[in-house]
């Protein structure tokens, strides 16, 4: 994350001192945003599966601070409604079973990217952007389900905030076009990538004592109002 952070920081001063634009823009755009996302928890761990994906949301604020005219750092507020599935081997009541756990995670993530975007080419501009998430986890659910002597157990969605970590770190990919309304007011359509650095679970396994280690992954399409 460390080397991320370098060179991030890196571009963003290139781009400052070498931009030679002296034409007009806003300074700062405000807009709202929301987004379906696509969820998945990512594992290395022995014995650990990944078991597919999720349908989730996520919705939020975004400032966008403008130093030249195509280059803006945007930040903001965006809660997200992620989550992923995750298969072990546990103990419960004396016995070894397989674990199948549905998490539900909530996360109020503050964003810090570094947006690039063209010209006008027709009625439309694009961008690309990478940045760096800090997520605060608001939340956490799971749901589980076992074979246990013969019977299938499922346990419904219950509170696991002391096995979830409180914050989550990621990288954040994405591009998409900007298609203006007036001076003022444009749409947003663009896609994401929020790649977790950070395991989010804490705690270890009853059976083999290793570590609880699943990182978090989502792909969202944005859709946003800038005003």
């Amino acid at each position: 994350m460390k080397h991320s952070l370098k060179i991030l920081a890196t571009i963003i001063l290139l781009i400052i001192f070498n931009s030679k634009s002296h034409a007009q823009y806003r300074s700062f755009i405000l807009g709202i945003k929301a987004a379906p996302t696509i969820s998945w928890m990512a594992t290395n761990q022995n014995t650990y599966n990944s078991e597919g994906v999720k349908i989730g949301f996520d919705w939020g604020v975004a400032a966008e601070f403008y130093f030249t005219k195509n280059y803006a750092l945007v930040t903001g507020l965006n809660f997200i409604y992620q989550g992923g599935k995750l298969s072990y081997d546990e103990e419960i009541s004396s016995s070894l079973v397989r674990l199948d756990r549905d998490y539900r995670i909530r996360y109020l993530e503050i964003p810090a990217i570094l947006k690039l975007k063209t010209n006008e080419i027709g009625d439309i501009r694009y961008f690309g952007q990478i940045g760096l998430g800090l997520g605060i986890r608001t939340s956490s659910l799971a749901r589980d389900s076992y074979d246990l002597s013969g019977r299938s157990i499922m346990v419904d969605y219950y509170t696991i905030d002391g096995q979830t970590r409180l914050f989550r770190t990621s990288m954040i990919v994405g591009a998409g076009i900007e298609y203006p309304f007036d001076n003022n007011t444009a749409l947003i359509l663009g896609v994401n990538f929020n790649n977790g650095f950070s395991n989010v679970l804490k705690g270890k396994n009853n059976v083999n004592f290793l570590e609880h280690r699943a990182i978090p992954n989502f792909v969202e399409l944005n859709i946003g109002i800038m005003f």
